[in-house]
């Protein structure tokens, strides 16, 4: 089996917390490997919030829980393994949940607050084993106090790593993820309460995972940037290689935006609905070796380059959205290579 990169080494790696401190602009320097800093922005401009809270952590899932206005953080690749820990962030503070129950420890996950159940719906992942781990399709939720795991049926979307799921509109939908570097998928699901179902027919995007992924709240369409697709030339334990292609998804039917500029190839990046601006904002991410700190903008017909945000480069960053437009970002990698 290839030799796995930097991504799925740097919890080896001893990462530095910061100190405490007052919210500001700029990021502390910290060593290669996992990061702990949070953030909360619109998009464009972001401030940092805090230096304390989860240890430092890359590929954890993150929603926001409108029910209970907080944002959920579960999972996520620390320093010293992977982790199984729920914390909760109130707007002010980070609080470490202990429910009776919990998922498995995994991390690229998918999770996405559902409107119409009034829970928080987690989806997949990589689960540790004595080897590399191994991909999920179990289905939680989280209901403010406990976890629940969910039996779906039979008909539920493939094992996967790296998978999106969004809050769209009253429904959730996931999107895409990967099978090692062996099978990637382009497809997208709903999800009701009790079961999923297809959302989307042929033609799709390429099979992806790690993708950047939005809800378009105007045009009621789900927005998809890049992400890592199969890398045909190394093993089933490789990384992919990143994509620079946009897709939308409307009605079941996609469509791939026809835009010869922007963001280039890149991976394990964030997009966010810039509520203000009426336009998606994609920033962070990896292009293999080199991490990006640049942010863009898609206007529904062209990129636009942006002035980077203060959040340092990073890749596998949880970022989440509430209703009002307002996002979180915690956390990723700072660990170059791939």
């Amino acid at each position: 089996m290839a030799k796995r990169a930097c991504i799925a080494v740097a919890f080896l790696l001893v990462a530095c917390t910061g100190s405490p401190s007052a919210a500001q602009s700029t990021p502390t320097p910290q060593a290669p490997g996992p990061l702990g800093d949070t953030w909360i922005g619109d998009g464009a401009t972001w401030h940092l919030a805090s230096n304390t809270g989860p240890p430092p952590r890359y590929l954890a899932a993150l929603a926001y829980d409108q029910s209970r206005k907080v944002f959920v953080l579960f999972g996520g690749q620390t320093a010293k393994g992977t982790s199984d820990e729920t914390w909760t962030w109130d707007g002010k503070a980070w609080k470490q949940l202990s429910p009776p129950h919990r998922p498995p420890a995994r991390r690229a996950a998918g999770m996405a607050y559902d409107p119409a159940h009034k829970v928080v719906v987690l989806f997949g992942g990589l689960i540790p084993d004595q080897a590399e781990g191994f991909e999920s399709n179990d289905t939680w939720t989280w209901d403010g106090s406990d976890w629940t795991e969910v039996d779906v049926g039979p008909r539920r979307p493939e094992k996967r790593q790296g998978v999106s799921l969004i809050t769209a509109g009253d429904r959730v939908i996931l999107f895409g993820g990967r099978l090692a570097n062996a099978s990637y998928f382009g497809d997208a699901w709903s999800w009701d309460g009790k079961t999923w179902s297809q959302a989307d027919s042929a033609p799709r995007p390429s099979g992806r995972g790690t993708a950047a992924m939005t809800w378009d709240p105007v045009d009621s369409s789900l927005f998809v940037f890049g992400g890592s697709g199969l890398n045909a030339t190394a093993g089933p334990g490789a990384q992919g290689t990143p994509l620079s292609d946009a897709w939308s998804l409307t009605s079941g039917r996609w469509a791939q935006l026809n835009s010869t500029t922007g963001p280039g190839r890149l991976a394990y990046a964030t997009a966010v609905w810039d509520r203000a601006a009426k336009r998606v904002v994609v920033l962070l991410g990896i292009r293999c070796p080199e991490l990006s700190d640049a942010t863009w903008a898609w206007d529904g017909k062209a990129w636009s380059k942006l002035a980077n945000a203060a959040v340092s480069a990073r890749w596998g960053a949880a970022m989440a959205q509430n209703m009002d437009g307002n996002a979180l970002l915690f956390g990723g990698s700072n660990q170059a290579g791939c």
